[in-house]
């Protein structure tokens, strides 16, 4: 357990919020794509909750970043959105999961993404942007709509790079959106492109997990291919 402090909270999207934890000199280790158990004193009694760290493992400096969706009947997710300040302290684990990437597991990757599960993808896009210029990825990102786009500037610079896409589709766009719309589809998946090596991580709600995987395999992607954490 390591002991980090809330330096930096803003509200990403209506219901996402993004928040900062310093956690010093202390000997934090996590890869790009895993999460941490949270833990925070709550009228009196511990609570805990998992979430996936949105910041690469190789960012400067001696914190983390997670995106917390607002949610009344989780008590730890509620505090971070109604109760938690910049200063308050929480305690936090190591990186834990096997939904990671490492540069030996492919040179090229697709990040399937849907709303606030693109918190893992986001990691990992981040990191091979910042130290995998061998490995050529894309993220395919479904969003209900243009406010709840988390991660808009972030994602369209690291774009510039050669090595790094993306695709963005609205399910229920409004008259003033001008790109993709739609559910993620084989036509979409195309067109991030394929190959035999290709690595496919897919995260999001259930049935969209089940529904891209189903996908994938319907378009010959071996299953072996295909890495999944599905968000409930």
């Amino acid at each position: 357990m390591h002991t980090a402090t809330i330096t930096s909270i803003q509200q990403a999207s209506p219901s996402v919020k993004i928040f900062q934890l310093d956690y010093g000199q202390q000997p934090f280790h996590y890869l790009a794509g895993q999460w941490i158990d949270l833990y925070a004193t709550i009228n009196g009694k511990t609570e805990v909750g998992g979430y996936s760290m949105t910041s690469s493992p190789h960012q400067s400096g001696s914190h983390i970043e997670l995106a917390v969706k607002s949610s009344t009947r989780h008590p730890v997710t509620r505090w971070l959105h109604e109760s938690a300040q910049i200063g308050d302290t929480v305690q936090i684990s190591d990186g834990q999961g096997v939904f990671v990437y490492q540069p030996e597991m492919s040179h090229r990757v697709v990040l399937v993404g849907a709303g606030v599960g693109v918190t893992p993808l986001i990691s990992i896009f981040r990191y091979i942007a910042a130290s995998v210029p061998q490995t050529d990825v894309t993220l395919v990102y479904s969003i209900p709509s243009a406010d709840e786009y988390l991660f808009q500037a972030d994602i369209e610079t690291l774009s510039q790079q050669p090595n790094c896409h993306h695709l963005i589709t609205l399910t229920q766009p409004d008259s003033n959106w001008q790109g993709r719309s739609g559910r993620i589809d084989a036509q979409l998946l195309r067109e991030a492109g394929m190959s035999d090596d290709t690595l496919y991580y897919l995260c999001g709600p259930q049935g969209m997990v089940e529904d891209a995987s189903a996908v994938l395999t319907s378009i010959g992607v071996p299953e072996s291919r295909i890495i999944y954490e599905k968000w409930w």
